[in-house]
């Protein structure tokens, strides 16, 4: 097997607004393999409030790129990196040995293998044929019906062949706006024809590497560990630049995997004990113990009330319709609505979430909005939040059950004699498993059929669709805001949809902004419509794309 050296391999990693899990990227792959940090350059992207000085001071030796222009970056990058090329992500950890040389000097050795991944391994399963006739490759043929292992373009941690790299990059047509859209270039409609290596390879072993999903599976949903704490970008940039916490890998190493996709379970914090003396870890380990002891009336708590959800208890609390009857609803009646969900609950509770960063002017709004009913205009909360569905999807019925502050928090702030509709109008595909989807999204389409429509929606977001919802209207315009914290540029969001024609229903996907941008276009006379995620709803149920808890993950990863 030809010999390669480290300075032929270049891994190429991007980062927006997670210095966290990166510097846990960062520290398992120089721990597990045979990378440097000269090797390694990362193309970050900055967000208001997160702050990467600390990592860059911890690996002096990586090349730290500030974001100009995606896809201008990345074409420099990928042409001065050496001969083979991995890329990465900030999410994810590497949990096992492997090496960088001997994948590259597979690849040299075996012209048909077009990528050595780090992520797939003997405890993903099912696994296709082995081709290979060494013992320490697996190897496959990717086109083949095995999910994880018929997914052969990916950014988490493969290494490829640069040359194979620059002919896919350079030939893409369409304009490459992140890593999402660069990773999405290549789909199962045109791989075959752009890939000509049909084989790809992993260690024979187990695989190397997980992804924690924590601040990605929804891009407006808070996700907790432990029950008590949050993982959104901005409260893990204050526990790791101010608190002084990284992940402890070599636990989250212990745990082991069956899947590529994990999520709270794994994220382990640890905190740095340096320089402590004996008597200062003796309180520390005390203050630990006697925080959990004060924790545990709240866990026997929790767990109560998700037996009480379980049971039914709270199904006539609120009056909330189901999704049919929502539909009925709006085929009925020609009004506006908004939809609430657990991010929105977040930020009325003093929080950020991913894509919003805590305001204290939206938040007050979203409050006066969910108790305030007005002629025309419905407010969603989800169903299944108060009443226990059998047909959900397994990961958001397991969702379902952890939500115990938002129930709460809705029966205390919601107006009881109110009748909301269900949130999940607009994301059906995503929450249940077994539904009428046919006619369903007939019945959508035809309230979208032949409308003249304005579409508010943050920067990119609709750019990857295949299947585009709104092709059945009459006319289409687009206002485009922001991606991330669009609340800052409300007042000029609202000048920009006040100049469209009150004839024109406005449909709005925009996150928590959509809410108080629908209530305030309504009482100026139009006709809102908070859409949420339908238009990539739409786009995944027409590619029948599997209803797993890795593909639920993927949809709601962000634009």
């Amino acid at each position: 097997m030809e010999q390669i050296k480290k300075e032929q391999i270049s891994i190429i990693v991007f980062s927006k607004g997670r210095p966290l899990q990166l510097h846990a990227y960062l520290e398992s792959l120089f721990l597990f393999s045979d990378a440097e940090q000269k090797m390694v350059t990362i193309l970050y992207s900055e967000t208001v409030n997160i702050r990467y000085k600390k990592i860059m001071q911890c690996f002096p030796q990586v090349n730290w790129i500030q974001e100009q222009q995606f896809e201008t970056d990345l074409k420099q990058l990928v042409t001065d990196a050496g001969e083979y090329i991995m890329f990465g992500c900030d999410d994810v950890v590497f949990t096992g040995k492997f090496c960088l040389t001997e994948a590259a000097s597979c690849l040299a050795k075996n012209s048909k293998v077009f990528g050595y991944s780090m992520r797939l391994g003997d405890n993903i399963t099912p696994r296709p044929q082995n081709l290979s006739t060494e013992d320490s490759v697996f190897a496959w043929k990717w086109n083949c019906e095995y999910q994880h292992y018929n997914y052969p373009w990916e950014l988490d941690c493969t290494l490829y062949r640069k040359k194979d790299v620059l002919k896919l990059t350079m030939e893409e047509d369409n304009t490459i706006k992140n890593p999402n859209y660069y990773e999405a270039m290549l789909t199962p409609d045109n791989r075959e024809k752009r890939i000509a290596r049909p084989y790809m390879a992993c260690n024979a072993g187990l695989s190397c590497a997980i992804v924690i999903t924590v601040n990605r599976v929804q891009d407006t949903h808070q996700n907790g560990f432990d029950d008590s704490m949050l993982t959104d970008i901005y409260s893990l940039d204050r526990l790791y630049n101010d608190e002084d916490n990284t992940l402890d890998i070599e636990k989250i190493a212990a745990i082991g995997n069956h899947i590529i996709h994990v999520g709270a379970e794994y994220f382990i914090l640890r905190k740095k004990t340096k320089g402590y003396s004996s008597a200062q870890l003796y309180k520390k380990k005390a203050k630990d113990v006697a925080g959990k002891l004060i924790r545990l009336p709240i866990r026997v708590d929790h767990h109560l009330e998700r037996l009480q959800y379980e049971k039914g208890a709270y199904a006539d609390k609120l009056q909330i319709l189901t999704t049919g009857e929502t539909m009925r609803l709006l085929e009925k009646e020609k009004v506006s609505f908004l939809r609430y969900g657990d991010g929105e609950i977040a930020i009325m509770m003093g929080n950020s979430i991913p894509f919003q960063e805590f305001n204290p002017k939206l938040a007050r709004r979203l409050r006066k909005i969910l108790r305030t009913e007005i002629e025309g205009l419905k407010i969603g909360i989800p169903y299944y939040y108060t009443h226990p569905i059998k047909n959900l999807n397994p990961f958001v019925a397991s969702f379902a059950k952890s939500l115990t502050t938002q129930r709460r928090f809705l029966r205390r702030n919601c107006n009881k004699d109110t009748v909301y509709i269900d949130t999940c109008i607009t994301q059906v595909y995503q929450t249940y498993e077994k539904y009428n989807f046919q006619q369903y999204y007939k019945h959508m389409q035809n309230l979208l059929k032949g409308r003249e429509i304005t579409l508010i929606c943050g920067e990119g977001v609709l750019d990857r669709l295949e299947y585009k919802a709104y092709s059945v209207c009459k006319s289409v315009d687009f206002i485009t805001a922001p991606s991330m914290n669009a609340f800052e540029k409300y007042d000029s969001l609202l000048r920009a949809a006040l100049r469209t024609d009150k004839q024109k229903l406005v449909c709005i996907v925009l996150g928590p902004t959509a809410k108080v941008l629908a209530w305030d276009l309504h009482k100026r006379g139009y006709q809102a419509w908070d859409m949420g995620h339908y238009f990539k709803d739409y786009d995944a149920y027409m590619k029948k794309k599997p209803q797993t808890e890795s593909e639920i993950i993927q949809f709601y990863k962000p634009d």
